[in-house]
């Protein structure tokens, strides 16, 4: 048997409900009485570990739908999206799709949302730093350079739209938080998060200052980044959700025209 053919059937061992392969099991220096048994206690230690990881990067989710079906879905995922790579906790990036069609909690549409929330948590509080631009930095361009000046989002950022209350369901399932039953389920809401000094924070954006954020992560000079967002919110203040981004250190240093 060749060397990834192997890790491929341990591999679905490991992650697979279910008998032990034979073939796989004549292949272990045990004596052939505790293979099993001793296969068995390295699979139940694999599948523990990936379901701690995803019990850490979803804990409202695990609140939301109890332990024992959180528990029920992890292991369903583990099995149909095994990691793809050595990182755990870049493991689960497609939770969030997976509840959609995780049929015992059809009956909480607005649960995937929630789990997409919560990946971006964890996205930003293992992203790589950036250098974060300044007010200061801003205020030497010249004025006459200003519409054209391209301005990044940190790595360290991330924003998303949802036809859902997800900030206030996430809010309510925090210490001291609102309690759940005084979310109007009817609104929408979109997110910024982002980390500050280790720390990851979170807060409502308006329809504007999420096409504003959109239109920074393309790198549009910065005329057009105002533009798009007072089209999609003629009321928008774009001067202030520039200063308060600048102050969260949320942008990066700019890329000159050259």
């Amino acid at each position: 048997m060749r060397l990834a053919e192997w890790q491929t059937r341990m591999r679905d061992t490991l992650l697979e409900p279910g008998g032990f392969d034979p073939a796989l099991l004549a292949l272990l220096a045990d004596p052939p009485h505790q293979r099993e048994r001793r296969l068995a206690v390295y699979r139940n230690n694999v599948r523990h570990a990936l379901l701690s990881v995803l019990e850490a990067a979803f804990p409202v989710i695990r609140q939301l739908i109890g332990a024992e079906c959180f528990t029920a879905a992890v292991l369903t995922f583990i099995t149909e999206h095994p990691p793809q790579a050595p990182v755990l906790y870049a493991y689960s990036p497609d939770f969030a799709d997976f509840l959609t069609h995780f049929c015992p909690v059809a009956e909480l549409p607005w649960l995937a949302d929630v789990a997409r929330l919560e990946w971006a948590r964890n996205e930003a509080l293992f992203a790589a730093e950036s250098a974060a631009l300044t007010p200061a930095q801003l205020a030497t361009v010249p004025p006459e350079e200003l519409g054209d000046l391209r301005i990044k989002v940190r790595p360290t950022t991330r924003w998303l739209a949802s036809v859902w209350p997800i900030h206030a369901i996430w809010a309510a399932h925090q210490p001291n938080g609102p309690p759940l039953e005084t979310v109007d389920l009817c609104q929408a809401e979109s997110v910024m998060i982002w980390r500050r000094n280790g720390v990851v924070r979170q807060g409502l954006l308006t329809a504007g200052e999420c096409a504003l954020l959109t239109a920074f992560a393309a790198q549009r000079p910065l005329a057009e980044v105002a533009e798009s967002g007072l089209e999609s919110d003629p009321t928008l203040d774009f001067s202030a959700a520039l200063a308060r981004w600048l102050s969260e250190r949320v942008l990066e240093a700019p890329i000159m025209n050259a």
